[in-house]
């Protein structure tokens, strides 16, 4: 799936998304506050809209008749407004704010004179075997630690300080850049703002979160595995197959477990399934595999 086709299919889930979380959240307030749902226990009841209407039409204690002029229409409206604002709340905590603190939680720093040339020598030998030009990450910030690491927060690239000792640095580091250079990042944040999937809870009470989300899933975990594969496609384009089959084989397939849900259910692709098709790239001559295994 090429960069173009991924803006497509990227933008068509996240209208997707959008659209349902939306236009099935109105539906589903409308028909909790506008219907009796307990009308079977009690079939005197009102819908909770009509109640909360009622009572902006009240007699004061002087016999002062009071109309607010409340609807059961707009009592709904008014909740549903509520709806929509956390929603924008919580898109611009976890679009915008999530990532810096995040950092923060890790007291990641800038790389030290000795880090930095790692970094740079990794960066140049990716570059010279690429076939175009390769994008250099803004900036990218190091935490301190045992790990063996690398991801990003927002636009900026955590390594792990072991990792920038490790032979398989520049095999991963391809991966990341891989990302970077399909603006995955991008992707990554503006899906972020959608609200988590535990949301759908608030369903059972008249709060619809999440519907859009869930309804989506599969195939946002169908999407985020391909664009790891399309990382990992980066990598051996830039001669790091071998180098990365190895890294995922020795640091990480140990670690790999099993979700609930499995293969439908989980957002990023098993271990095993990326070094099989790693495999597979290098056997078909993907361009420049066989040449590029000289090279490491």
């Amino acid at each position: 799936m090429n960069n173009r086709n991924t803006v497509y299919v990227f933008l068509v889930l996240i209208l997707a998304s959008w659209i349902i979380e939306f236009g099935a959240g109105w539906k589903v307030m409308e028909w909790w506050f506008n219907t009796s749902w307990y009308a079977w226990s009690y079939p005197s009841s009102q819908p909770i809209a009509a109640f909360l209407a009622s009572l902006g039409h009240y007699t004061t204690s002087s016999g002062r008749v009071i109309d607010l002029h409340w609807t059961p229409l707009g009592v709904t409206l008014f909740f549903f407004s509520i709806f929509v604002g956390l929603h924008i709340v919580l898109a611009v905590w976890n679009g915008l704010l999530h990532p810096f603190f995040q950092r923060w939680n890790q007291g990641v720093r800038h790389p030290i004179a000795r880090e930095r040339e790692q970094f740079e020598a990794a960066f140049a030998m990716l570059s010279r075997n690429s076939y175009e030009p390769i994008s250099r990450p803004r900036q990218w910030l190091v935490a301190d630690g045992g790990g063996l690491d690398m991801r990003w927060h927002g636009y900026k690239l955590i390594i792990d300080r072991e990792l920038l000792n490790h032979r398989y640095f520049p095999a991963l580091l391809a991966v990341q850049l891989g990302h970077a250079n399909s603006e995955d990042r991008l992707a990554h944040r503006l899906y972020a703002m959608l609200p988590p999937t535990a949301g759908i809870v608030g369903t059972v009470v008249g709060w619809p979160f999440s519907l859009g989300h869930v309804l989506t899933y599969p195939f946002w975990a169908w999407y985020w595995k391909e664009r790891i594969y399309a990382a990992d496609a980066f990598a051996v384009e830039c001669g790091q197959g071998p180098a990365l089959l190895r890294a995922l084989d020795q640091l990480y397939l140990r670690a790999d477990m099993a979700t609930r849900g499995g293969r439908l259910l989980k957002p990023v692709p098993y271990i095993a399934q990326r070094i099989d098709r790693i495999q597979r790239l290098i056997d078909q001559g993907h361009p420049g595999a066989a040449q590029r295994q000289r090279v490491i």
